[in-house]
């Protein structure tokens, strides 16, 4: 038995390891590879909330429930950190934010015109109730500057959300969504 265990060990390390060197850059070491790759940073993302959440205060517009970890949001800032380019699929900037920082304690122009955003119009009572935020820490491979990419993302009421994503074409567009994730970011 502790044979079989060696082997089944050493193989899953070996295909780890495969995994890994396939994200390395031509020329690179595996430690530039996670400067580039970056690592999400819980820390920053609470300072996050907590400034999208006291702008909305001061604004006295309605508070939204804070959803800790969205994987497709973090799958898109990841994607973002690791490649520079923002994806191409298209979303609503008033209700959409991605944008890079070296503070992501100060208020930036992205994050306060999220936040300010109405999200119980008169005439529609369920609106967008809930929001997250992703931050992933980087360093500028030239510089060596600590720099963060910062997503928010406001979101429909849970029921809403799992009505349309099973009965209507939510499922489609996750779909389209996961071709634009490089494979170092898919959600585990």
């Amino acid at each position: 038995m502790r044979i079989l265990s060696k082997i089944a060990l050493t193989f899953v390390s070996v295909s780890c390891l495969s995994a890994q060197e396939a994200r390395v850059p031509v020329g690179a070491t595996s430690a530039t590879a996670r400067r580039v790759m970056g690592e999400r940073d819980k820390a920053k993302e609470d300072e996050v909330a907590t400034l999208f959440e006291k702008t909305r205060s001061a604004l006295k517009v309605p508070h939204l429930g804070r959803i800790e970890y969205r994987d497709i949001l973090q799958e898109q800032v990841c994607t973002v950190a690791v490649t520079g380019i923002p994806s191409s699929i298209h979303r609503d900037s008033t209700t959409f934010a991605i944008y890079k920082t070296a503070r992501p304690d100060v208020l930036s122009p992205e994050l306060n015109r999220v936040a300010s955003f109405e999200v119980l119009h008169p005439n529609n009572k369920a609106g967008y109730r809930r929001y997250s935020v992703a931050v992933w820490r980087t360093k500028e491979p030239q510089t060596e500057e600590t720099t963060y990419w910062v997503g928010v993302d406001l979101y429909w009421s849970a029921p809403v959300e799992f009505f349309d994503y099973h009965f209507t074409d939510g499922t489609y567009d996750r779909k389209i969504w996961e071709k634009d994730v490089v494979p170092q970011c898919h959600a585990k």
